[in-house]
C-alpha cells in the first residue's frame, strides 16, 4: 500500500486577481452615467410618443378637412346656399317664374325686406360643426348683389350721365343708379334691366305720336330728352370701367330666374374652385393612378401627350412622332440634348439622322388610339426599308422648342 502524500501549501494563481472595490467617486460617476442614460431613453420615448401623437393629430386633421371639403364639392355645395330675395320683387306677377326656376334647380330661397329695393343677395349656411379647410376662407354672406332696375329709372340715369359727363373726380348725380357702387363699396353689384327693348319700342311709338301734336319748341325739348342706343352703350361702358358694374338686359322673368340660378351655382362652387386651383398639379392628374390623365392604351399620361404634341406639326405621322419620342422620352431630355450641342448647325440637324421604319406595325397603333396610320398604307413596295426624320422636321422641332416669337412660322412650305 503506497503512502498518500500530504497536500502541500496552496499558492494563488497569477491569473487570478482580487476584485478591487470602487471608490466613492467612481460609484458616483457610474450613477450619473446611468441617470443620463435613463433620461436619454426617456427623452427618446417621449419624442416617439410626441411624433406618434402629432401624426395622429395630422391624420385626424386631414380627415376632418376632407370631410369639410366634401361639403364644398360641386355636387354638394348648392345645398348650403340660400338666395335672399327682396320682398318688393313679389309685386310683379312674373316673380312666379323666378321662384319656379329656383325651386326646379333645388336652391333654397328666402323672401325678406332688403336695404336695397328689388335686390338679390346670397348667403352660405354651413353646418355648426363645419371644420375650416387650410387656405380656404369662407364668408357667411357673399359679396355679390343683383339689383333689378326699371327701364324708366335706367334711362333716367343714362340721361343724367349725358347731361353731367364724368369729371376728373368721377362724381355723379345722386339720381343715377350707378351711385350704388359708392354706397356699397364692399359689394360687387350687377344690374338687371327687365324689358328694356319693349319699353323702348312703346316709348318710340309714344314719341312719334307726341312729336306731331306738339309745337316746335316742345318738339325740340322732346328730342333732347330722347336717349339713343349709342348713348346707352356709352353709359354701360362707363359703368363697367369706372364702377365695375355689370348691366344685363333681360326680357322675361324666366330668363331672370335662369340667370340667378347660374349665379348661385357659380357662387356656391367658387371656394372649391379656388382651393382646387391652389393645389400643385391640379391639372392632368388622376386620383387612382400615378400615370395621370390620358386615353386608355399601353401609352398614357405625359408620354402620350408628348407624342401628340410632336404629331401636331404638319406632315408628321404617328411613326415619325414615335421615333422622336422614343429617342427623347420627354421634352426636358430633348432640351438637354440641344444644350450639349456646340453650334447652331448641330442643333438644327440633331434629329435629322433618326431612322423611321416604313412598316405599318412600327406605328404602334395600340399606343395612340387617335393615331392615323393612313400615311403608311399603300406603300407595300417600300416595306422593310427605313427612312430618316430629315433636316426640315428637325429644324421645325428645334424652332418649336426654343423660339420665343409667337408669330414665327415653323413650316416654310405652308
Amino acid at each position: 500500500m503506497l503512502p498518500v502524500p500530504l497536500p502541500g501549501s496552496t499558492t494563488s494563481s497569477p491569473n487570478k486577481r482580487t476584485r478591487r472595490r470602487k471608490t466613492l467617486e467612481e460609484l458616483e460617476a457610474a450613477r450619473v452615467q446611468a441617470e443620463e442614460r435613463r433620461k436619454e431613453k426617456e427623452a427618446k420615448r417621449q419624442e416617439k410618443e410626441r411624433i406618434r401623437d402629432l401624426e395622429k393629430e395630422m391624420k385626424e386633421k386631414r380627415k376632418e378637412s376632407a370631410l369639410a371639403l366634401k361639403m364644398l364639392r360641386p355636387d354638394q355645395c348648392g345645398k348650403y346656399m340660400t338666395v335672399y330675395l327682396d320682398a318688393g320683387l313679389l309685386q310683379d306677377a312674373g316673380c312666379e317664374d323666378l321662384l319656379e326656376s329656383l325651386k326646379v334647380a333645388g336652391y333654397n330661397y328666402s323672401i325678406e325686406p332688403h336695404a336695397v329695393p328689388y335686390s338679390v343677395t346670397w348667403r352660405r349656411e354651413m353646418p355648426g360643426d363645419w371644420t375650416c379647410v387650410d387656405g380656404l376662407q369662407l364668408c357667411k354672406e357673399d359679396d355679390e348683389m343683383l339689383i333689378l332696375v326699371e327701364p324708366k329709372d335706367f334711362l333716367m340715369s343714362v340721361r343724367c350721365y349725358i347731361q353731367a359727363p364724368v369729371t376728373t373726380s368721377n362724381d355723379e348725380t345722386p339720381e343715377s343708379v350707378f351711385g350704388c357702387a359708392k354706397k356699397y363699396p364692399d359689394k360687387k353689384i350687377s344690374l338687371v334691366i327687365m324689358g328694356l327693348r319693349e319699353y323702348r319700342r312703346c316709348q318710340r311709338l309714344h314719341h312719334k305720336m307726341e312729336r306731331h301734336s306738339l309745337e316746335a319748341k316742345a318738339r325740340r325739348d322732346l328730342e333732347d330728352g330722347w336717349v339713343s342706343w349709342r348713348q346707352i352703350d356709352e353709359a354701360l361702358v362707363f359703368s363697367q370701367l369706372y364702377y365695375n358694374i355689370e348691366v344685363l338686359n333681360l326680357d322675361t322673368w324666366k330668363q331672370l330666374g335662369q340667370h340667378i340660378c347660374a349665379m348661385t351655382k357659380s357662387i356656391a362652387q367658387r371656394p372649391f374652385r379656388k382651393h382646387w386651383e391652389a393645389q400643385s398639379y391640379s391639372f392632368c392628374t388622376s386620383a387612382g393612378s400615378w400615370r395621370g390623365w390620358g386615353p386608355r392604351g399601353s401609352l398614357t399620361g405625359l408620354p402620350l401627350v408628348w407624342r401628340r404634341q410632336i404629331q401636331q406639326l404638319n406632315r408628321v405621322s404617328p411613326v415619325m412622332a414615335a421615333a422622336i419620342t422614343e429617342a427623347y422620352p420627354s421634352p426636358q431630355l430633348l432640351m438637354q440634348a440641344y444644350a450639349e450641342c456646340r453650334t447652331e448647325r448641330e442643333k438644327l440637324s440633331l434629329l435629322s439622322d433618326l431612322r423611321v421604319p416604313r412598316n405599318a406595325s412600327a406605328a404602334e397603333e395600340g399606343d395612340d388610339p387617335d393615331g392615323d396610320v393612313s400615311s403608311t398604307k399603300g406603300d407595300e413596295p417600300a416595306q422593310g426599308r427605313e427612312r430618316r426624320i430629315g433636316p426640315d422636321l428637325s429644324r421645325r422641332i428645334w424652332q418649336f422648342m426654343t423660339a420665343t416669337n409667337p408669330e414665327l412660322v415653323l413650316d416654310l412650305n405652308s
